[in-house]
């Protein structure tokens, strides 16, 4: 809402705060000018996940939120940096190595606050160090984590949006896919393909798995809160973690665990959950994927063909990501669901 977002790092000992990032630029700083008159003071591009550390190359990664007003931009002329980008910071300085806007100048609550995925992936013949993002927009990144180069990007959900990337990796938009006074069907949903649970990376199977939504749109109103789609508008409704249940129909949104190949951003196989999922994604070295979704289900994959090798009616809605820890020699996976937490233990 009303705020300018910012990162900061602390000396664990004192408390002392060692630098500070804002996620918007002020006066005399680079992408500043993005932003028409003093939008920036209360922008948004909110911090509201955790982030990913790259050791070696010494960088810190985080994604933003969406700019404010989130869905009227007419205050706010420009790009809006860094609101819905990644941004990487040198972990010693705070200071911007590199950054990727997902959605420029965003009138869709597009937050981009997914979780990074680092991954040492063979990229056209040679090792690579990439970043993996499955965005809220509906649109799947390969980024070079150390240099910030755009490498591959696509639709892994229906979208209307945009139509494409310019040689930048820029989004080219849809004329006239924004909000509208009469409202616009725009897709994906305002909550997204998927929003703040994590995807997992698994370096035995070189696959990246995601737990989202297919085929879902939103009314977008110039200026208002959007509308739903379909015949169960609480389905959609914005900040409801209780939805009710869709109806399944050819035209209402689904949830799916897919599996996809990071080189190409092709889907290898495919899990219907049946029901939208804000579940996050968990894989482990048995060759083994944890998700689940808001039916309650908690479900064990195998990570090379989505095959189900177990799964448990937990009565609750699952909008967390699975945990692995071992204690005395034996392996637990822990989730959390509805207003319980159910720990199993492996064979």
């Amino acid at each position: 809402m009303g705020i300018r977002g910012f990162v900061a790092a602390y000396d664990v000992k004192s408390g002392r705060e060692v630098w500070k990032f804002h996620t918007i630029p002020g006066p005399g700083e680079p992408g500043h000018d993005t932003w028409s008159g003093d939008s920036w003071q209360k922008g948004g591009a909110a911090i509201w996940n955790h982030g990913a550390h790259d050791a070696d190359a010494n960088l810190v990664y985080f994604g933003t939120g969406n700019p404010a007003p989130d869905w009227d931009g007419r205050t706010r002329l420009g790009d809006n940096l860094y609101s819905d980008s990644v941004i990487a910071l040198d972990a010693d300085t705070g200071k911007l190595r590199w950054h990727y806007q997902f959605t420029p100048h965003d009138e869709l609550d597009y937050d981009s606050t997914q979780v990074p995925v680092l991954a040492d992936i063979d990229w056209k013949g040679a090792p690579r160090k990439v970043m993996l993002w499955a965005n809220r927009n509906g649109l799947m990144y390969v980024l070079d984590r150390i240099t910030g180069e755009f490498l591959l990007g696509k639709p892994y959900v229906e979208v209307n949006w945009m139509d494409g990337f310019d040689a930048m990796g820029r989004p080219q938009r849809v004329p006239g896919m924004v909000p509208t006074p009469q409202g616009t069907l725009v897709r994906p949903h305002v909550h997204g393909a998927i929003n703040w649970a994590p995807p997992a990376y698994s370096p035995r199977t070189g696959l990246y798995y995601v737990a989202h939504w297919e085929n879902s749109g939103i009314i977008a109103i110039e200026g208002q809160f959007p509308k739903a789609v379909g015949v169960n508008t609480r389905q959609t409704t914005m900040g409801d973690v209780t939805l009710e249940p869709f109806l399944n129909t050819d035209d209402e949104a689904r949830g799916v665990i897919r599996a996809y190949d990071p080189a190409t951003l092709e889907p290898v196989w495919e899990y219907a959950l049946g029901n939208i999922t804000w579940g996050g994604m968990l894989s482990t070295a048995g060759d083994v994927v944890f998700g689940g979704g808001k039916d309650g289900h908690f479900v064990a994959l195998d990570a090379k063909t989505g095959k189900l090798l177990w799964k448990a009616a937990l009565g609750g809605q699952i909008n967390a990501g699975a945990m692995s820890y071992a204690v005395n020699g034996r392996q637990y996976v822990a989730i959390a669901a509805g207003t319980g937490l159910f720990v199993f233990a492996l064979p």
